[in-house]
């Protein structure tokens, strides 16, 4: 079914309890209670027109997908001030490749049968592998691939979080917040040779940071928080240990510290890695976040 989010109406008799709103409508229990879902939806940074999914669970194949107005922060200090382009669209995809890709080829479909089209798609995000299904399901069906899925995919990723309080990790005794501009002038300089491309920028409004400090008390680690929305999922961003002295415990030890501190303003701390780098998996599982969903996405 599909469900136009603008009329602020949602699907009735659906079976489960839980009901998560998202732009005005209720979503079932099966993808209310979905990690990711619930996560984004706490922002309130979903503007979404339309929604479409199934009836099944995401490990029955099933899939939901939302459509998206496409919008830029405008000002950093106020979350919810963007610009909107009224011509572009993100599309948001989570459960199976599987499902997902039924739900983008349905999607397409009903939106022409009414008019309307997926629209100029800025950013995709869906399960990884949706892209090698919609190959196969158009050519069954001898449909052309929507845009953007007719390209390879721009980045793999997987989403993780952490709900409980991490076990004591060797080394926390030298991690410390790090405050004003003398504590962010470290930070830049770990991360210039550590993670020059970290997402979370150092200036970004209400973050909060974290350093480990060597014997010398040299910064070698940083682990930063951005909490945009206060009293929202925390969103860990641009990790980063010197090169000598990764696998050290490092990581693990600030991120530790990090979590501890969102868990007692949140339910949820969340964060996303490249899925090719099994070094930050094993440190993120050591301390306790579990995989929410494997993604691909374009932008």
């Amino acid at each position: 079914m599909t469900t136009t989010l603008d009329a602020g109406h949602g699907p009735a008799g659906e079976r489960g309890s839980a009901r998560l709103l998202v732009a005005g409508v209720a979503l079932p229990e099966r993808w209310a209670t979905h990690p990711v879902v619930a996560a984004e939806a706490s922002h309130d940074g979903w503007d979404a027109t339309d929604v479409w999914f199934d009836d099944a669970g995401p490990h029955e194949g099933g899939a939901l997908l939302a459509r998206l107005r496409w919008r830029e922060r405008s000002d950093g200090y106020r979350p919810y001030s963007v610009e909107t382009d009224p011509a572009g669209v993100s599309l948001f995809a989570v459960g199976s490749a599987e499902g997902a890709a039924r739900l983008v080829l349905r999607a397409r479909a009903e939106l022409e049968a009414a008019g309307r089209t997926l629209g100029e798609v800025v950013r995709s995000t869906a399960p990884r592998g949706t892209r090698a299904v919609l190959a196969r399901l158009a050519a069954q069906e001898g449909v052309v691939v929507p845009s953007p899925f007719d390209v390879p995919a721009g980045g793999e990723w997987d989403w993780m979080s952490i709900d409980h309080h991490p076990a004591p990790q060797p080394g926390e005794d030298r991690v410390e917040e790090l405050v004003g501009e003398t504590g962010r002038a470290e930070a830049a300089a770990v991360l210039a040779a550590a993670n020059p491309h970290g997402e979370l920028a150092l200036d970004e409004p209400r973050s909060r940071w974290w350093g480990w400090r060597d014997g010398d008390g040299v910064l070698r680690g940083v682990v930063g928080a951005s909490r945009r929305v206060p009293g929202r999922a925390w969103v860990l961003g641009s990790i980063g240990t010197d090169p000598a002295l990764r696998g050290r415990g490092v990581a693990a030890a600030t991120t530790a510290v990090a979590v501890r501190a969102g868990l007692a303003e949140a339910p949820v701390v969340t964060l996303g890695m490249y899925a090719s780098n099994e070094a930050a998996r094993r440190t993120y599982r050591r301390v306790g976040f579990t995989l929410g969903q494997e993604f691909e996405s374009t932008r």
